[in-house]
């Protein structure tokens, strides 16, 4: 952002732009290696097969997690809050739209459970999430709006980010921090985001189950870094 900002834009407004763009990039690292990665984990210390057998399924050991990823995130943004203060401004971070924000969140929160839910499933049938998959966690918040807005994009990457789930809560979210303007109109974008979101994470815990029952029959498989 230094190298190629205009030399007469606010530090403050390049600092909120980093920390926004941050936030995302950080939540995408959230659900890949606190929960999808969690799987290749349970798999190393032998317990998977414990909650399979128990039948108490996944759902109490995530609801232990979910804190502990809220703090290290909030934990990472403060970190990430001080250094942008370091080099521009503190970040102007201005609310334009708290509800509009919250829901933006919450549909972002779904998306990433879903994604969470893909690499998963990958992760227990194949042991690892594959250097292609994880290529393609660094490079969804680039394409999809995470980094910048979607009107800022060429015209054929930005009809990709909006047949991907990603876009909708990326834009919803820059237009309550930032003000950015979405490429669509606010509530065409809200109505494709939540239903889109919803598909999305229902698409992830079918995909999800159907990798359970293939290694109920198949075995687990020895799990890899990469």
């Amino acid at each position: 952002m230094s190298l190629f900002v205009s030399g007469n834009v606010d530090p403050s407004v390049i600092a909120n732009y980093g920390f926004t763009a941050i936030l995302i990039l950080m939540s995408y690292g959230v659900a890949t290696w606190d929960w999808a990665a969690e799987i290749r984990w349970m798999i190393n210390q032998g317990i998977l097969e414990y909650y399979i057998a128990s039948g108490s399924g996944f759902l109490p050991h995530y609801l232990g997690l979910l804190p502990m990823s809220l703090t290290w995130l909030l934990l990472a943004m403060s970190i990430n809050y001080v250094l942008l203060t370091i080099l521009f401004k503190p970040p102007l971070i201005t609310i334009y739209d708290p509800v509009i924000l919250l829901f933006g969140l919450l549909i972002l929160l779904v998306v990433l459970l879903g994604y969470a839910m893909f690499l998963g499933g990958t992760m227990i049938t194949s042991g690892t999430t594959g250097a292609i998959i994880e290529l393609i966690s660094f490079i969804l918040p680039i394409a999809t709006g995470g980094l910048a807005p979607l009107s800022g994009l060429p015209e054929p990457l930005r009809i990709f980010a909006l047949y991907t789930p990603f876009s909708y809560p990326a834009e919803i979210i820059s237009y309550s921090i930032l003000g950015w303007k979405p490429v669509l109109d606010l509530k065409l974008m809200i109505m494709i985001g939540a239903l889109y979101s919803t598909i999305f994470m229902a698409l992830g815990i079918l995909y999800f189950r159907y990798q359970l029952r293939r290694i109920l029959r198949e075995g687990f498989r020895a799990t890899a870094m990469w």
